[in-house]
C-alpha cells in the first residue's frame, strides 16, 4: 500500500523540480531573429521584396540596409539566380525589379538589358478639373463674319520603318507548336534586344520583346501560333505592319513555322 502512494509522490516531486528549474533557475531567453537566420527560401523572398520596394521608391540606402541584414557574401550571384528563375516564364514585374537591383551591383546579362533598356513610366498625376465659371450673357453687336471654308487634312499614312531581309517557312512535326520566329537586326546586321514585336490577328493582338533568348540571337523572339488564324507582324506599334498573311498551314506530318529576319530601312 505504501509503495502505491510513494510512486505518484515521486512523480509529482520530479515534475515540480523540473518546472522550478525551467522557470526560475534557467529560464529560456528569447532574442530577436534577423533575416540571415531563416532558411534559404525565406532569404530569397526577403531579397525579392527588397527589390520590389526599390523598384517602387528608389530608396537605395534603405534597400542596401535590408540586403546587408542577410549577411550574404555572394549577393550578385544570388540576384542573378533569382532573375533567371523569375524571368524563365517570360517578361514580368518581379524579373524587372530584380534586374534593376542587379544593375546597382553592376550585374547585367543580356536578358536583364531588355528590362533596363525599357524604363518604367510612372502614371501621370491626376489633376482635378478647374471649376467652370459661366459668364453673364452680354449682347454685343458685331459685323457679319466672313465664312472661309477649311478643307480637312488627310490622315497621315503610317509607313513601316522595317523591311524584310528573309522570310522562310519550316515544316515542324505535330509534337512541336508552330511559331512565328522573328529576328530583328540593326542596319549593320546585328541583333537588337529590347524591341517590341506585335502579332496581330482577327480576334486580337499580342506582343513580345526581343532578347529574352540570347543563346539564339540577341534580337530573337517567338510567338506560338494557332492553326486556324492568319497573322500579321508589326514592330514597335501595332499600326506599323511589316509582314501579313502568316498561317500555320499543314505540311508533311506537321504545320508550318515562319522564320522572319527584319531590319530597318537604310537612311
Amino acid at each position: 500500500m505504501k509503495l502505491k502512494l510513494l510512486v505518484p509522490l515521486m512523480i509529482a516531486i520530479g515534475i515540480g523540480l523540473g518546472l522550478a528549474y525551467a522557470w526560475l533557475i534557467s529560464p529560456v531567453k528569447f532574442t530577436d531573429a534577423s533575416p540571415a537566420q531563416v532558411i534559404t527560401e525565406y532569404r530569397h523572398i526577403w531579397l525579392i521584396m527588397a527589390a520590389e520596394a526599390y523598384a517602387q521608391d528608389g530608396n537605395w540606402s534603405r534597400t542596401q540596409a535590408r540586403i546587408n541584414s542577410l549577411n550574404n557574401p555572394n549577393v550578385p550571384q544570388t540576384i542573378t539566380q533569382l532573375f533567371d528563375q523569375h524571368n524563365a516564364p517570360g517578361p514580368n514585374p518581379i524579373a524587372r525589379a530584380v534586374a534593376l537591383l542587379a544593375d546597382r551591383y553592376n550585374v547585367r546579362t543580356a536578358a536583364m538589358l531588355v528590362y533596363l533598356a525599357t524604363p518604367i513610366v510612372p502614371p501621370a498625376p491626376i489633376v482635378p478639373p478647374a471649376p467652370t465659371i459661366t459668364p453673364r450673357p452680354q449682347i454685343v453687336s458685331s459685323p457679319t463674319p466672313t465664312l472661309i471654308p477649311v478643307l480637312p487634312s488627310p490622315a497621315p499614312t503610317l509607313i513601316p520603318t522595317y523591311q524584310i531581309v528573309s522570310q522562310n517557312s519550316v515544316c515542324r512535326s505535330n509534337s512541336i507548336k508552330p511559331q512565328i520566329q522573328v529576328t530583328l537586326q540593326d542596319v549593320n546586321g546585328f541583333g537588337v534586344p529590347g524591341k517590341e514585336v506585335w502579332i496581330l490577328w482577327d480576334a486580337g493582338a499580342d506582343r513580345f520583346v526581343t532578347g529574352l533568348k540570347p543563346e539564339i540571337d540577341p534580337g530573337y523572339g517567338d510567338f506560338d501560333m494557332s492553326i486556324d488564324q492568319t497573322y500579321s507582324v508589326a514592330i514597335d506599334k501595332p499600326t506599323t505592319v511589316v509582314v501579313t498573311g502568316l498561317r500555320a498551314d499543314e505540311c508533311n506530318n506537321g504545320h508550318l513555322t515562319w522564320q522572319l529576319t527584319l531590319k530597318p530601312f537604310a537612311p
